[in-house]
């Protein structure tokens, strides 16, 4: 069964109308998505559900890239020698891109909301390797959500199966869902939001900034906390999120914390020049009813993804000046 979704979004706040292509083929949006499913006697084998009364794969709700024959053959022929466990019952969340901040906060909490809409007290199915991911056992822990980790020598025979699908493709979002996100989540600050924080990426792998000392220096001089995520844990992330009037951050998974903002407050991504493709945080902070702001900076290469920066500061400081009239 599939749920057909219209969004509509607004153009940035700070707008050069030079740049309004590169915003042009997000503004609306209509995409399909599919509902969970329930499945009895179902087996998870590596990665896939298989449903062996219906003889069927379920990799649409498993994967973003649909698995053919190949891929099948091969994990049924890798799962015929290893040992099985059986359970009551889970849920299925993820993914192959579960493994990702960005996407265990945007894509499986959303999952897991509707999981629990169909039974409460229903453990998430997850394999062993995603207990070193730090955000995920905090998130779940926070949450209280109980948690069937399986080893990746075993295969799971699972008596009663909620099988989630992704609520949105990528790069769109469920609202009401994500919006639960931060009701489930976030914390009412003691006074109304106030910080102005930078996300910094130097401790990242990639997508860094060239000149970041003089970036962290003007930002300083306005006034901003400068923050490596990496060092905090969820709680203190949230927090700090909670108290955030504005976010300034490189395109990364750091800015998926603009879920813990309170809605109204104010999000500054220092975006790759030209790039009219990389629209996730745009759309999310839509989603979540925040005020967009960019700048265009120069890249080593059109792929965002995987591109170092060398921020405008002159764009910089012009959008803060912006900021500050529009708070005025």
């Amino acid at each position: 069964m599939r749920q057909e979704i219209t969004v509509q979004r607004n153009l940035p706040v700070n707008l050069n109308p030079k740049d309004r292509h590169l915003f042009e083929s997000s503004l609306m949006a209509t995409f399909e998505r599919l509902f969970p499913v329930h499945l009895k006697n179902a087996w998870v084998l590596q990665d896939t559900v298989f449903s062996p009364g219906e003889l069927k794969f379920y990799s649409s709700h498993t994967h973003n890239s649909l698995l053919g024959f190949p891929q099948f053959a091969k994990r049924t022929i890798l799962c015929a020698t290893k040992a099985w466990k059986t359970i009551p019952k889970g849920m299925w969340v993820i993914d192959e891109w579960s493994a990702n901040y960005f996407h265990w906060m945007t894509d499986c909490l959303p999952r897991i909301w509707e999981g629990l809409e169909r039974d409460p007290a229903c453990p998430v199915i997850l394999p062993e390797s995603f207990k070193s991911l730090s955000y995920v056992t905090q998130t779940l822990g926070l949450l209280k959500i109980k948690v069937e980790f399986y080893k990746s020598r075993e295969n799971l025979s699972v008596k009663t199966l909620i099988l989630t699908a992704r609520t949105a493709p990528f790069p769109h979002f469920n609202v009401p869902l994500v919006q639960k996100t931060r009701v489930k989540l976030a914390v009412n600050p003691v006074q109304d939001p106030w910080k102005k924080v930078f996300i910094s990426r130097k401790l990242a792998t990639k997508r860094k900034a060239h000149n970041e000392l003089e970036v962290e220096l003007l930002l300083r001089k306005k006034g901003f906390e400068i923050v490596n995520t990496e060092q905090l844990t969820i709680q203190q992330q949230i927090q700090l999120m909670s108290e955030t009037e504005l976010l300034v951050c490189l395109h990364g998974a750091a800015l998926a914390n603009m879920i813990f903002m309170k809605e109204g407050m104010k999000i500054l991504e220092l975006r790759n020049m030209n790039d009219s493709l990389t629209q996730c945080y745009f759309n999310l902070s839509s989603a979540l009813g925040l005020q967009y702001f960019y700048t265009l900076n120069k890249g080593d290469s059109k792929n965002t993804i995987m591109t170092n920066f060398t921020i405008d500061l002159k764009a910089l400081e012009e959008a803060l000046f912006l900021l500050e009239i529009e708070k005025a």
